[in-house]
């Protein structure tokens, strides 16, 4: 019985001894475990203050045309897009007291049998053609034909919209600013502006009016900016009724440290941002950060703990806390 006793307390004794360098390897393995980070290097900059809205490109110097009477287009000389002149001849209309000449004359040419009537029925259509007034439809100013409502023998109404002219070098941005960034914005502050229509790039644009009366449904105020420096290429692209975004710089924040909003770690529940470094010992470290400026891709940083050339863990830094041995991922 004894011998059995002192045969199970040794293999106890042993499966303990094995098991202990086991644990003990263990434990120093994750001691000396490294998470592969990328890191950037902190640096001072500039970061401007922006107010972001949306828009619509306007023509300030737009007109309709209409039909100052009833009748007929007789000939149409534009079509859309069709530069023109202050003063030149747009289209021209018959009377529909003319027009309605104009038929009968061309009725007695239709129904004349022999030589005599037809020559007769000619020259009445002839001095109909001759006598009755014609309205020649001009231009009003020197622009490009933007919209046409009519096309050349349509009968049209008296005060019937026929064509929309605008002049393109009154061409502005209309924003709509929200209204809780109105009191940031005033005349003659610096702005970009952006299309759809032309990627990566964006126009120089100054504010020049602010309106003083807010829109209650959208809770925006309307902005209005004009373009700046301007190329050629520019200025034909630009058209009227072109939305875009508009970005007002408020203000400039000159030597702070600027870091990408990704870096950032953000407490939800209290609100507070911090950083991941990397110490000389190879070692994760939280900061603690107050922000300021913020844009949609930088935000500045401040702490006392910070300095140029620290080094920031870009990427790999949700999952660390202090101490955390890293190495930097090549």
């Amino acid at each position: 019985m004894i011998s059995k006793r002192i045969a199970v307390i040794s293999i106890f004794l042993a499966l303990c001894g094995c098991t202990r360098p086991k644990d003990v390897g263990e434990e120093t393995s994750a001691t000396n475990a490294c998470v592969p980070v990328r890191i950037s290097q902190l640096n001072k900059g500039n970061i401007e203050a922006l107010v972001t809205a949306t828009g619509i490109t306007d023509a300030l110097r737009k007109e309709k045309i209409f039909s100052p009477l009833a009748g007929r287009v007789i000939s149409l000389k534009v079509l859309e897009g069709s530069p023109v002149q202050a003063g030149d001849v747009m289209l021209i209309l018959r009377t529909k007291e003319a027009q309605a000449a104009m038929e009968g004359a061309q009725a007695l040419v239709r129904n004349a049998v022999t030589d005599r009537q037809i020559q007769e029925a000619r020259r009445a259509l002839a001095l109909v053609d001759s006598l009755q007034p014609q309205i020649v439809v001009r231009a009003p100013f020197n622009g490009i034909v933007a919209s046409r409502s009519v096309t050349e023998g349509e009968r049209v109404g008296e005060q019937a919209e026929m064509i929309t002219i605008i002049d393109p070098t009154t061409i502005v941005f209309v924003a709509d600013v929200p209204i809780n960034s109105i009191a940031a914005i005033h005349p003659n502050l610096p702005a970009r502006i952006s299309f759809q229509q032309l990627p990566n790039i964006q126009i120089d644009a100054v504010v020049e009016a602010v309106n003083p009366q807010a829109e209650e449904q959208s809770q925006s105020v309307k902005v209005r900016l004009r373009f700046c420096n301007l190329t050629d290429a520019q200025q034909k692209t630009l058209k009227s009724n072109m939305p875009g975004t508009v970005y007002i710089i408020t203000g400039i924040r000159h030597d702070v440290f600027v870091v990408n909003r990704s870096v950032l770690l953000h407490d939800d529940e209290e609100d507070k941002y911090s950083l991941v470094i990397m110490t000389d010992d190879s070692l994760a470290k939280i900061v603690p950060v107050t922000v300021g400026i913020q844009t949609e891709s930088l935000v500045e940083v401040k702490s006392d703990l910070l300095h140029a050339g620290t080094n920031v863990i870009s990427e790999g830094q949700y999952a660390l806390t202090d101490s955390m041995r890293v190495t930097v991922e090549r």
